[in-house]
């Protein structure tokens, strides 16, 4: 797109340009072996000369490419900031996604400690007698809902790290 963009400022300032005036010179020199020499003193020649170009009488035509043009450079550059700032978001978007994931984890994670905790709790309880088996249950089931959740944790930050990875460009 940098490229593309370079280019359409080049062809503008190209196009530009066509409004100058244009000064081309020739020069010729010569000798003739042939020829009378009663009217020539010499039979070497030599001609030269300026031609100047002033594009004035084309209609606007070179005006409206300049502008044209120009346009279109201003549209490439447009388009390259554009691509420029999705990039930068697209990234911006993956990084803190995968900061949240992380986060996430590290919740989930100190969820499973407590859910564990709280097990080992209730089983005492029970096998004390001071808790029904209902206890019990509901906190093993909380323990694997927190083993549940921080696997998911876990597996939703490896996808946000990879797509953060894919869009920086990073390699694996």
């Amino acid at each position: 797109m940098q490229l593309s963009e370079q280019a359409w400022q080049k062809f503008s300032l190209a196009q530009r340009e066509q409004l100058l005036p244009t000064v081309s010179a020739q020069g010729v020199v010569g000798y003739t072996p042939y020829g009378s020499s009663q009217f020539f003193t010499s039979s070497w020649y030599g001609a030269g000369g300026v031609n100047v170009s002033l594009p004035i009488f084309n209609g606007f035509r070179l005006t409206a490419e300049a502008t044209e043009a120009a346009l279109q450079a201003s549209a490439q550059s447009e388009r390259t900031r554009d691509l420029r700032n999705q990039v930068v978001r697209d990234v911006r978007t993956a990084w803190l996604n995968a900061n949240a994931q992380q986060q996430r984890v590290a919740v989930t994670s100190e969820l499973v400690q407590q859910a564990n905790l709280a097990f080992s709790l209730a089983q005492t309880r029970y096998q004390l007698g001071l808790s029904s088996i209902v206890e019990l249950s509901q906190a093993q089931l909380q323990q694997t809902q927190a083993a549940i959740d921080n696997a998911n944790a876990r597996s939703q930050f490896g996808l946000a790290y990879a797509t953060l990875q894919f869009q920086t460009g990073t390699p694996r």
